[in-house]
């Protein structure tokens, strides 16, 4: 039976002492035989469960489905869709492959310093967005953040951004791709490449049927199919091993383990504090192309600056179901070291869970997964469609063709994916891959957008130079980590400063290129720059403004509680 003979093979792929371990604990090895047992109805459901997801999930994709007027409509949805979409739609991208896979696998390896991840590296960064950079995007008329890097700059940052961007929806859709592989083969039995190969060809069919519409609504079910699948896990790991949470000080507090400054600690304070909070969290949630996408599909300017404010509450709330079971995997499996720790919330699933449970677990899985790979795929499609096929290849055809193109891109970002995918073996677990790719294509280009969007005299030269240097600098660093000449106690750590750097060099190469005060690009006056940008544009309504201060102040708060 497929449970059975991977739930085996984890177990005898454990050295010696884990395994003799492993087998005296009586209560996980009842859990596991148990699950042996009734791995046949496990499977019954999951044959009863995903065939009706996967239904539901293409009928939501037909339904969205609309002809399209312009290629615009399929690729982008700009100032399209209602405040309640764009939102749910902006939190479920987010919250896809990296939140449930990866950052359950860093709480079962640092505790509940993976809440890092969501607070830290999430709010504050959300805040900015909105508060800052979206009016600034959105007072252009830009429907994505090379065109505006474009308006700003000119061709040469535009194209860089394109460039990396590309590199970076391949490199997260090959992660999510990979997550999908290894949940098919852990619950249904089947092997990577056709796991990796059957999830595919369901995003394959939806993104291409409904465009971005059909990949925003679907990743909204999928949003609630995963919350569904995870709460119960929350409360039965509390059930089981309470005490656990507290007898780990270390894995229990957020920053008191931390050293403030030591990079041959696994984490340390300043690389938590500035590398991820500050260059990783603003670099991601100000430039990742999907993100700023799922902003702009917002109507209006203050609906736009809404969507990560409301977005930052479920993110605040969904921390706690990913986290929390995380940190109780070591002691609820008695401290057995997983083959990997992107096993983590599959294991605890096989654990806590009976059939019924378990299938809907795994359909949350699937489903977060899904979604992730979906927004990945579907921005490939229009980063190439719209800023390398339309602007340089193929001008003034048709809006059906450029839509066409679209699709070839979907089916072509699909093969990358699985080449991508492999390079996720390199690597302990997910977020390591992740974080490895913000800290060397977005950490620069935000420093680009930042120069950019508050002073006039930021030139095209420098911002280019800066992003360039950027780019090179955490590549260098991260080479010579690998060889073996530079020394960190993680590739966590080594991506935070990595980040650090490349931001630091590119920021001061923005600087060091500026033009003369009374030299003024004609776009400036049209609000590219935001001390161009009129008072009214960019000040905050009340609304706006409480959800801000609120969000902060949560947390803050959660963050002197978890100390």
């Amino acid at each position: 039976m497929p449970l059975t003979s991977n739930l085996i093979l984890f177990v005898g792929q454990l050295p010696v002492e884990q395994r003799s371990c492993l087998l005296e604990r009586n209560v996980l090895l009842n859990s596991l035989s148990s699950k042996l047992m009734r791995s046949t109805i496990l499977g019954q459901w999951l044959q009863i469960v995903l065939p009706f997801y996967l239904i539901f999930i293409l009928a939501i994709s037909w339904i969205s489905r609309r002809r399209w007027s312009s290629s615009n409509d399929y690729l982008n949805a700009s100032r399209s869709l209602p405040t309640w979409a764009a939102a749910l739609s902006y939190l479920a991208y987010n919250c896809g492959s990296i939140e449930v896979i990866g950052i359950s696998a860093m709480a079962a390896q640092y505790g509940v310093q993976a809440l890092h991840f969501y607070w830290i590296g999430g709010i504050p960064g959300m805040v900015f967005t909105a508060i800052v950079v979206l009016p600034v995007y959105m007072r252009t008329g830009a429907r994505s953040l090379p065109e505006y890097l474009g308006m700003r700059f000119g061709l040469r940052i535009r194209l860089l951004n394109v460039c990396t961007s590309l590199v970076s929806t391949v490199g997260f859709s090959g992660v999510a791709l990979y997550a999908l592989a290894q949940v098919l083969h852990v619950f249904v039995g089947c092997s990577l490449v056709v796991g990796a190969l059957a999830s595919a060809s369901v995003v394959l069919v939806y993104v291409l049927l409904g465009g971005i519409r059909a990949t925003i609504f679907t990743s909204i079910f999928q949003l609630f199919v995963m919350v569904a699948g995870l709460t119960p896990l929350l409360f039965l790991t509390v059930h089981f091993n309470f005490a656990s949470f507290a007898q780990r000080s270390d894995r229990w507090h957020l920053w008191k383990p931390l050293p403030l400054l030591s990079p041959h600690a696994p984490l340390d304070c300043i690389g938590v504090a500035f590398g991820l909070g500050f260059v990783i969290s603003f670099s991601y949630w100000c430039t990742d192309f999907v993100m700023v996408q799922r902003a702009l599909t917002a109507r209006t300017i203050d609906a736009a600056r809404s969507v990560p404010l409301l977005a930052g509450f479920g993110k605040m709330v969904l921390a706690l179901l990913v986290v929390l079971p995380g940190v109780a995997a070591p002691g609820l499996l008695h401290g057995t070291k997983l083959v990997s720790f992107d096993e983590t919330m599959m294991a605890l699933m096989s654990f806590a869970f009976g059939p019924k449970l378990l299938a809907l677990g795994a359909s949350a899985l699937i489903a977060s997964l899904m979604a992730g790979l979906a927004g990945n795929v579907s921005g490939f499609s229009a980063l190439w469609t719209g800023e390398i096929y339309r602007r340089h290849l193929r001008r003034d055809c048709s809006e059906q063709h450029y839509i066409r193109a679209g699709r070839v891109a979907v089916i072509v970002c699909f093969l990358l994916a699985q080449l991508a995918a492999y390079v996720t073996f390199c690597f302990h677990d997910l977020m390591e891959f992740l974080q490895l790719i913000v800290a060397l294509f977005y950490a620069p280009i935000f420093a680009a957008v930042l120069a950019g969007v508050y002073s006039r005299r930021t030139t095209e030269q420098g911002a280019f130079a800066g992003a360039s240097l950027g780019v090179f600098a955490a590549l260098t660093l991260q080479i010579s980590f690998w060889m073996g000449y530079v020394h960190f106690g993680s590739q966590m750590a080594v991506n935070f400063y990595a980040a650090i750097l490349s931001f630091t060099i590119a920021i001061l190469g923005c600087a060091a290129c500026k033009a003369r005060k009374q030299e003024k690009r004609e776009t400036e006056q049209n609000g590219v720059v935001l001390e161009a940008c009129p008072l009214h544009a960019i000040r905050l309504t009340p609304s706006l403004a409480a959800l801000s201060v609120t969000l902060l102040a949560l947390c803050l708060l959660l963050n002197v509680f978890w100390w």
